[in-house]
């Protein structure tokens, strides 16, 4: 194997506690924020860079000007659908009572916000609902099931994530085919039942390092987010190869992706293909290990071939089927062929390959769907890394 890097643009927020304050300071959101305000701050369940440092940022903001703020696990049916698991995975981001100062409420309880113009039911947090306002702190993303101008991010967070395990089991009864239109939907329904003042926007560059944080009004969050989408678009990752044989890869989590690896990187989805993919044709993957921040959800991992006995032991199988059946796809909850290590689990997907050079076989290695500015290829693929002005090949 031969160490590749990838270049790709490389803006970012090197002072991402500043970046929180300077939003803070604009007029048209510092004037939202009132003394005596009870601010239920919303915070997901995705491994976002320095996340803990940007929402003890926004909660010294709220302090500062007066307001009195808590924190909500605005993750849907993540942690195993229990306070306890939410509360540990924010924990596992550094979030906690002890390191932000202020008090977190993760019940699980909602409150019925009534249907969408199409019929959809809608539940909220019952505590996030009785605060005076709700600011939401979300990553805009590629989402890994669906497109379209509105994906993940803050608007996703105000139906699925502050909905916990009833709303977002009612959302994922309409399909994720359906979502471009669905979220939308059932966001402008919420925010016309909810006060969302402002949230808090981040953009992430290749690297999974900030490139944007950005205060957003609520009535402008529908004009605003799509933008931040695209520009997420614009800085993400990709593979740069036509044709993979096998990708091998280190480490798959719920801290990396909602889908455990990013869909948008890999083509698969836990419902199947993606549709409109333009990355590489990769006949096999290997997934070797789970992260630890994913406390045993291995969720969406049927998207693998081949997966290793250590991946198998670390699986927590009620928080994989608590979160698989609240999304409506059971099928996520399927695992793939267990291999004794990561050696054997190649050599099987190699030896699975249809019409190809089973000698030399084309593989990547990537430690994860986050980091693909390093990882290692095979020597098949010498000759194509070689064409490709962006990649810097180390010496064989």
């Amino acid at each position: 194997m031969i160490r590749v890097r990838q270049t790709f643009d490389s803006r970012q927020i090197t002072h991402v506690r500043q970046a929180v304050l300077e939003q803070f300071r604009r007029p048209e959101i510092r004037e939202r924020v009132h003394p005596g305000d009870r601010v239920a701050v919303g915070c997901g369940s995705r491994g976002i860079h320095r996340i803990d440092e940007i929402v003890k940022a926004t909660v010294d903001c709220l302090l500062e000007l007066g307001a009195k703020p808590f924190l909500v696990p605005a993750m849907g049916s993540h942690g195993g659908a229990t306070p306890e698991g939410q509360r540990q995975v924010l924990a596992s981001y550094g979030i906690t009572e002890e390191s932000m100062g202020v008090p977190i409420d993760a019940d699980m309880d909602t409150v019925s916000l009534g249907l969408t113009p199409t019929g959809i039911p809608l539940y909220f947090s019952r505590s996030a609902y009785q605060a005076d306002w709700v600011l939401p702190i979300n990553r805009v993303k590629l989402h890994t099931d669906f497109s379209g101008p509105i994906e993940s991010g803050l608007v996703k967070m105000m139906t699925i994530g502050f909905g916990k395990e009833r709303g977002c089991n009612a959302l994922h009864l309409q399909g994720t085919t359906n979502f471009a239109r669905v979220i939308p939907e059932a966001g402008r329904s919420v925010l016309s039942q909810v006060d969302m003042r402002f949230g808090i926007a981040i953009v992430e560059n290749a690297y999974d390092h900030t490139a944007v944080i950005e205060a957003i009004p609520g009535e402008s969050l529908f004009e605003r987010e799509p933008q931040l989408l695209e520009l997420s678009k614009q800085l993400f990752p990709r593979l740069p190869f036509k044709e993979i044989d096998v990708l091998v890869v280190e480490e798959f989590g719920k801290d990396i992706s909602g889908a455990g690896m990013d869909p948008n990187i890999t083509g698969r989805s836990s419902v199947g293909p993606v549709v409109g993919f333009q990355g590489p044709k990769i006949q096999r993957i290997v997934v070797c290990d789970l992260t630890e921040a994913s406390h045993g959800n291995g969720v969406a991992v049927n998207v693998a071939d081949f997966i290793t006995q250590t991946f198998f032991e670390k699986l927590d199988l009620k928080a994989v089927y608590t979160n698989g059946l609240a999304c409506c796809n059971p099928q996520a909850c399927q695992v793939p062929v267990i291999m004794e290590d990561e050696e054997q689990a190649v050599a099987a997907a190699v030896k699975t390959c249809r019409f190809i050079d089973q000698a030399h076989p084309r593989i990547v290695r990537i430690k994860n769907t986050l980091r693909l500015d390093e990882f290692e290829i095979s020597e098949a693929l010498l000759e194509e890394a070689k064409s490709i002005p962006r990649l810097e090949i180390d010496d064989p």
